[in-house]
This record gives C-alpha cells, sequence and structure tokens, in this order.
C-alpha cells in the first residue's frame, strides 16, 4: 500500500507542480536533503559534507537550499548562501523544481517529479554492500519495481563506495543503468585521510568527558527481533576497564527504532547518543564500535580500530533479510552472546584485525578515495557552468 501510494502522488504531484516548470532552472542554485522520517538530523550524512565543501572552497559561488522537517532547528546554521526550507511546502516544492543540482541521500529520488534539464546526485547512506534492502529489484512486486524505475528514471548519478555496491546495490537492487561515481563517501573523507582529531574533541565536550577516557559506541542497526537483544552495559564496562582505563559507553539507536527498545543497553552512566547531529562524528571519537549488521562497519573499518557484531538474533536476521556480503567474510569478530562478545573484546588481536580488513577492503573493491567531496565538486562545478 505504501509503495502505491507514493506512485499516486508522484503522478500527483505532476499535474499539481506543472506550472512551476515554467520557472527556469537556476544554474547557481543548490538543493540538499538528507533522510528523512524517524528522529533524524537532516543535516548530516554525505549531502552535509558536501555543502560545507562547497561553503569553504567555493564561498559565493552557488545558492544553497536545504529541505528539512523543522527549519527552526537549523537557525545557527542559516547564513547568506544558505537557507532550510520546509519539506512539503510550496516554497520547497519551488526551489526543488528550479535548481540545477539536488544532492540527496535517497529522500526525494523514489518519488519527486525532477525535470530533465536537472541533474540528481544520489550519494546513498550507506556504505559497502551489507544488508539486503526490503526492495530489493529481484524479490520486488509490481508496485515496488515502478517505485525502483521512477527512482531510477530521476537520478543522473550515484556515489558508490566500492565495486560490490555498484554490482549488488544499485544496478542489482536498484536496476540502475546509468552514471555511477566510484570515488567513496564524501562523509568518509576524515575516516579514510585520518582527520578525526578535531570531531573527537568535538563529541567529548558535547558529553562533558575528559579527552582522555576511552569511548565505545554501541549501534544497532534497525530490526524487529522475536526476541529482546539487551546488552549489559555494567558488565562490558568491567571487561574494558580490566586495566584501569576509565570507559563510557556511547549508544546510539537507530532513528526508527523506537523508545519500545526491543534492542537496548542496560546500566548506569550509559550516554544516549541518538541526539547527536553527525553519526561521522561519533565514529571518529570512538575508540571501539560495537554494532550488528549496520553498514556503519564500513565507514569505521578506515579507522582500524577494534569493531564488534553482536548478533543474538543471527539466524533469524539470515531467514528474514539476509545479506549481499555473507556476514561471515566481514572482518569483524561476531558473539551471540554477552559472554563471547566479552571474550573476544579481551582477546582482540589488533594486528591480526588491521590484515583482516584490508583484505576485506580489497575483496569488495574499495573505491574510498579520502577525496569524495572534491570529486563531487568538480562535478558540479561541470554542470553548473
Amino acid at each position: 500500500m505504501k509503495d502505491f501510494l507514493k506512485i499516486v502522488y508522484s503522478y500527483a504531484l505532476m499535474v499539481f507542480l506543472f506550472p512551476l516548470r515554467l520557472f527556469p532552472v537556476k544554474k547557481d542554485r543548490l538543493v540538499f536533503a538528507g533522510l528523512t522520517g524517524g528522529d533524524a538530523y537532516e543535516y548530516s550524512c554525505n549531502p552535509k559534507y558536501i555543502c560545507e565543501h562547497i561553503r569553504r572552497e567555493y564561498p559565493g559561488r552557488f545558492a544553497l537550499y536545504w529541505v528539512v522537517a523543522d527549519p527552526k532547528r537549523y537557525q545557527g546554521k542559516e547564513g547568506a548562501d544558505i537557507t532550510f526550507l520546509k519539506h512539503y511546502s510550496l516554497r520547497s516544492f519551488y526551489y526543488l523544481m528550479t535548481a540545477k543540482v539536488i544532492v540527496t541521500s535517497g529522500s526525494y529520488a523514489p518519488w519527486f517529479p525532477f525535470r530533465k534539464q536537472q541533474y540528481l546526485i544520489n550519494t546513498w547512506h550507506g556504505g559497502g554492500a551489507y544488508k539486503r534492502l526490503k526492495d530489493n529489484y529481484e524479490d520486488a512486486n509490481r508496485l515496488q519495481r515502478k517505485k525502483l524505475a521512477f527512482c531510477a528514471e530521476n537520478i543522473s548519478l550515484f556515489l558508490s563506495t566500492c565495486k560490490r555496491a555498484t554490482d549488488y546495490l544499485f544496478r542489482g537492487a536498484f536496476h540502475y543503468q546509468g552514471e555511477i561515481l566510484e570515488c567513496g563517501m564524501p562523509r568518509n573523507d576524515s575516516l579514510v585521510t585520518g582527520d578525526t582529531d578535531k570531531p573527537a574533541v568535538r563529541v567529548r565536550a558535547y558529553y562533558g568527558i575528559p579527552q582522555e577516557d576511552k569511548l565505545v559506541l554501541y549501534a544497532p542497526t534497525y530490526r524487529t527481533p522475536s526476541q529482546r537483544i539487551v546488552l549489559d552495559g555494567d558488565a562490558l564496562l568491567k571487561t574494558l576497564e580490566r586495566d584501569g582505563t576509565k570507559w563510557h559507553i556511547l549508544f546510539r539507536a537507530h532513528r526508527y527504532q523506537n523508545g519500545g527498545a526491543s534492542i537496548c543497553v542496560t546500566g548506569s552512566g550509559i550516554l544516549q547518543a541518538g541526539d547527536y547531529p553527525d553519526m561521522q562524528e561519533l565514529l571518529c571519537a570512538a575508540d571501539m564500535m560495537i554494532t550488528d549488521y549496520s553498514s556503519a562497519v564500513w565507514d569505521y573499518s578506515f579507522l582500524y580500530r577494534p569493531c564488534f557484531l553482536f548478533v543474538p538474533d543471527l539466524k533469524e536476521y539470515l531467514e528474514k533479510t539476509g545479506f549481499y556480503t555473507d556476514i561471515h567474510q566481514w572482518p569483524f569478530a561476531r558473539a551471540k552472546d554477552q559472554k563471547e562478545l566479552e571474550s573476544e573484546i579481551i582477546n582482540y588481536d589488533a594486528e591480526a584485525a588491521r590484515e583482516d580488513i584490508r583484505r576485506h577492503h580489497r575483496e569488495m573493491g574499495s573505491c574510498e578515495s579520502g577525496h569524495a567531496c572534491e570529486c563531487v565538486t568538480e562535478r558540479i562545478l561541470e554542470v553548473c557552468k
């Protein structure tokens, strides 16, 4: 039903917004859109990093617009060259229909009736090629395929993190036959180059954590497992602090995961990181990450820091969702319960893990360059000549 409504909505918008096609497309106008829905801070992800690169390297060259749920939330970000617009308002539709380039991490692409002379860059919002998408083209029904086809027609350029993402996601799941720029994700530039000090300082200052203390980030992906998954934070800290080092746990639930918490972490002093505006900065600050099936493992892997998969529901997840890349090929230790997790942490071999990650990058055909922002900006400048 949701896919049917999106298709109906798309055709209705074509009629409703037809008068806006009388306005010319502006070559100095760019519109950005992050992910919508859930508890999302939309000025984030790849579009944010591209936008900030343009503001820094080409000040005043473009009029920049961001489409968000609540423009008031970003008042401190507004300036002479950047304006925030409310989703689904007539004003936002006007700028979406008259910008030469639209940069999105996925939203608007599947349903908005963009014009032929516009250039839509889909940066996507997940690295690597891991969990299968529910709209995988081969498994999709007729309505889902219609939506995917509409999406593919809209997109002028996809960004890819690796060869396997190109083959399995964009050519496969999305059935996209257009141009793909294999330059990596703009949000990963600082992770690839190792420029993580300033973001790490900001995170610790935000949470009032001494700079010398260690951070472990627990960031599970969204799902509704039949069993309740609980990470024992107190037991985890006891294991981490066995050598006298002070650790803190940051818990970042998926933006769609509600407070009902079929996936949670217990214990005193757990720091809730769901409201922090930038996941990449949390990755920069984390001395260790614990996750499950999240594509954040791809981003974090370029730091070569300890990463563990806490997967009590692996069998169920394999049956319900599955993967493009077999989870047993991922270069991270898996734990089906707390005891296994703590054992993997105690026996972690940094040098062996580094070699496993390098092998994984080769097998995936990594395209991460550390210069993705530059590559995308060069394309925008070409399109907007």
